[in-house]
């Protein structure tokens, strides 16, 4: 289940105004791993709740991605080497086969 970043904050609050751990497992209804988890992530960001991961950033942009649409609507007999040549050339990405297929494909364009 998904536990409220509110609910976390009350959680440290009660801890640090002296509240025994156990007693606030059974108020709230949270395991003490998690209140010690959230102590720590508190401790490290300075909030309950960590940032999402962010990944890594894309190969090929929306704008670039578009511009690959346009090009399969005009050409359906485009081969994934001549997509990887014409990035390359006209857009400066570096690409392999593979992760290009993956990409199409995430996208829809495959």
């Amino acid at each position: 289940r998904k536990i409220s970043a509110d609910l976390k904050a009350c959680a440290l609050s009660l801890w640090e105004r002296g509240f025994d751990v156990m007693d606030i497992v059974d108020m709230l209804g949270v395991s003490r791993a998690s209140i010690y988890r959230w102590q720590a992530i508190f401790d490290e960001l300075g909030t309950v709740v960590r940032p999402t991961l962010r990944g890594r950033d894309r190969i090929i942009s929306r704008a670039v991605l578009t511009e690959v649409y346009v090009l399969f609507e005009t050409d359906h007999d485009l081969y994934l080497d001549e997509l990887v040549f014409w990035l390359a050339v006209n857009h400066d990405v570096a690409i392999s086969k593979s992760a290009l297929h993956d990409t199409l494909q995430r996208a829809g364009l495959t």
